[in-house]
């Protein structure tokens, strides 16, 4: 006969961490691209490692044939980052019911009554860690208020930026730029991402540019935590703002990526050659045989409108299609996200950026299939300690501020 002792053991058995990172993969078809470091070892108060800021321009120089002063003496010039693993749980509870089932109906019984749930919380991570890459700047943002100061009285359908991001049954709160909850928890029940509106489950009148967040990830209560979530590329992909690694970068422009202004204007192949160029000429890169293009699909479709005609006019080559392995930018791939930023492009050095791994998103054995005190219940926890390591922030760039695609 089944055990609940037993079952938890099956439970490992069945879900072991290739099958996780497999069905991962499938969620988060992006972030899954990024090279995975699993000798990250962190030690003390994070992982460490040393970043190049400037070379010993001072220790080689040309001498007169009469003058024999060696050059002064120099030494590269180096700095440490410190990156602090963030920590992501996925609990999923069941009643206690299960148990009784599957002692009737063994192992395979049990398995299918709730391997659904499980099986969807592995993918539904796996989407979480894709949105956090894509848009998260380390606060778990989802998204601004748009709704003006006039807006008459309280509604249930609010207006963001970008609805993109809000799923049904989320549970969020509204932050202001100072980190103190405004109003909260509600549920999503709806969104519009052409007319960029959320539904929520009560009234509210928010000011404009509140933030808005996954109910109970931020405290309410004091200035946001900006290492909260994995760093995403809005948080990475950027020049001469805030701190990176606990170093800042205003003062070591060697960690700023490279950012062309589109300044309004809509995508075309100029931009993304001067972003090449850019980081081309001004890093050590040497090749973009690891570079990849990516964006929304409102981006990529607005480069084909332009880029099409003007191939077909000179005979030249356009590869398009679903896959991502088809659509291309001069023989790089050009990745599609729903998700990505409306108003970016990126260009990425996939060498240049790994996910440092902890612990990668697995069962948690020590409290798999743990009774709830007081409820005929029990709670399974999946977990996972990451953190995106940008190596070489200025082998990264973007193509900020450009015309939004009609949705």
């Amino acid at each position: 006969m089944e055990t609940f002792t037993t079952l938890g053991d099956m439970l490992l058995r069945r879900y072991v961490v290739d099958y996780i990172g497999q069905a991962q993969n499938l969620a988060a078809p992006i972030w899954s691209r990024v090279p995975e470091n699993s000798n990250f070892i962190p030690s003390g108060q994070g992982a460490y490692f040393p970043i190049r800021l400037d070379g010993n321009e001072t220790g080689g120089a040309w001498r007169a044939i009469d003058d024999n002063q060696l050059p002064s003496a120099g030494n590269e010039q180096i700095i440490q980052a410190k990156v602090v693993p963030t920590k992501y749980y996925h609990t999923v509870s069941f009643s206690g019911i299960a148990e009784a089932v599957s002692a009737r109906g063994g192992e395979d019984a049990f398995a299918s009554a709730i391997t659904d749930a499980l099986s969807v919380a592995v993918t539904r991570a796996g989407a979480n860690f894709e949105q956090a890459f894509l848009r998260s700047d380390g606060t778990g943002a989802l998204a601004k208020t748009t709704n003006t100061s006039d807006v008459a009285g309280a509604t249930s359908v609010i207006g963001v930026d970008d609805a993109r991001p809000f799923r049904n049954n989320m549970v969020v709160e509204f932050m202001n730029s100072s980190g103190i909850k405004q109003a909260g928890p509600y549920k999503i029940t709806g969104r519009d991402i052409g007319l960029k509106t959320i539904t929520i489950s009560g009234n509210y009148d928010p000011a404009v540019d509140l933030t808005i967040h996954p109910a109970g990830e931020q405290s309410g209560v004091a200035a946001l935590n900006s290492q909260l979530t994995i760093y995403g590329l809005p948080a990475i992909v950027a020049a001469s703002t805030g701190t990176l690694y606990g170093i800042t970068r205003s003062s070591y422009p060697i960690l700023d990526s490279k950012l062309v202004n589109a300044s309004g204007a809509s995508l075309d192949e100029s931009m993304l050659r001067r972003l090449r160029k850019r980081i081309m000429v001004e890093t050590a890169v040497g090749t973009t045989d690891n570079f990849v293009v990516l964006s929304n699909w409102e981006q990529y479709d607005r480069y084909t409108e332009i880029a099409l005609p003007y191939r077909r006019f000179l005979d030249m080559r356009l590869e398009l299609g679903a896959s991502q392995e088809m659509t291309t930018f001069e023989g790089r791939p050009w990745l599609i996200a729903y998700l990505a930023l409306p108003t970016l492009v990126y260009m990425l050095n996939m060498s240049a950026i790994e996910r440092g791994t902890v612990r990668p998103f697995s069962l948690d054995e020590r409290v798999n299939m743990q009774w709830i005190p007081g409820y005929d219940a029990f709670t399974v926890l999946f977990k996972a300690y990451l953190q995106t390591v940008a190596r070489m922030p200025n082998q990264l760039g973007s193509i900020y501020g450009l015309a939004e695609g009609t949705y």
